[in-house]
């Protein structure tokens, strides 16, 4: 289970991640104490459950909530804060939480309610799996055409866990433009700088290119990124895993790899780091 907790009270921060940890419900892979960029964070991070303050320098917690879930945050939400008043409480709900804990934090209240909420999401979980393995066995439609380029690049994001996420739909741009290139000439060389200038003119325009090429070539890193923590965690649980086995060393240096899933079973271990070329020429192979 994969926690994210917004306060800008350090202590508050700590007490949540020790609870985390000693009461072995999950794993914290983000910690933010402004609001700031809060959202972005929340879409790239993905976590089952957000512990968030209500009160938040840069953004406040019930704003943040609220643009999250608009854009398509799925996760549980529970809200933490020494306010009281009954009416910003009910915004609160209104917005997507569905728990709320008081400061000062009270370890037995907060144990149980993270326990609760992580039985819940086991539970859909569950349910979700009994839901697709029926689905599963009715009698599929014969696939009599080939899938196209878009459907494949789809295929391989959803094996690997980025698919909706930010900057997945620029990543495939960017791999499109690649594959044609090298379709129609496989000795063709090409400079990623050049294939990004080039696909952020086609969807954003000449305005601002540099700096829309920059922002762009960030979200495409984030969303390798993710992909990179979605494989490892995958390896985590099962080493022998098919997804795991099929793009753990294709899409990314198997050592990063293994350095990223250190980094999940112990957070002060260094994270994995992703290598963008190889990235994109693995999933042109698969292609």
């Amino acid at each position: 289970m994969k926690y994210m907790i917004i306060d800008d009270d350090k202590s508050i921060r700590m007490i949540l991640s020790l609870l985390i940890r000693q009461n072995q419900l999950g794993t914290v892979v983000a910690q933010l104490e402004e609001g700031g960029h809060a959202v972005e964070d929340i879409l790239f991070y993905r976590p089952d459950i957000l512990l968030i303050d209500l009160l938040l320098p840069g953004k406040e917690g019930i704003e943040i909530v609220k643009e999250a879930v608009q854009k398509g945050f799925h996760g549980k939400i529970i809200m933490i804060s020494c306010v009281e008043d009954a009416e910003m409480i009910s915004k609160a709900y209104e917005s997507g939480v569905m728990f709320y804990i008081n400061k000062p934090v009270n370890a037995i209240e907060t144990v149980s309610v993270l326990g609760n909420v992580k039985k819940m999401i086991e539970l859909e979980q569950s349910m979700s799996a009994i839901k697709k393995a029926l689905l599963g066995s009715e009698t599929e439609p014969m696939i009599t055409q080939k899938p196209d380029i878009d459907s494949r690049i789809d295929e391989i994001f959803t094996e690997i866990g980025i698919v909706g996420f930010s900057g997945t739909e620029e990543t495939k741009e960017v791999l499109k433009a690649i594959y044609r290139s090298q379709t129609a000439n496989r000795m063709c060389k090409y400079r990623l700088k050049d294939v990004y200038e080039d696909v952020c003119r086609k969807l954003y325009g000449n305005e601002n290119l540099a700096v829309n090429r920059k922002n762009m070539e960030q979200r495409i890193r984030r969303t390798i990124q993710k992909a990179l923590i979605n494989v490892a965690e995958i390896g985590c649980e099962d080493y022998y895993d098919p997804i795991f086995t099929k793009y753990a060393s294709t899409l990314f240096d198997f050592r990063q790899v293994r350095q990223e899933m250190q980094h999940i079973k112990d957070a002060t271990a260094y994270a994995g780091k992703i290598n963008t070329k190889k990235f994109i020429e693995g999933i042109i192979a698969k292609i």
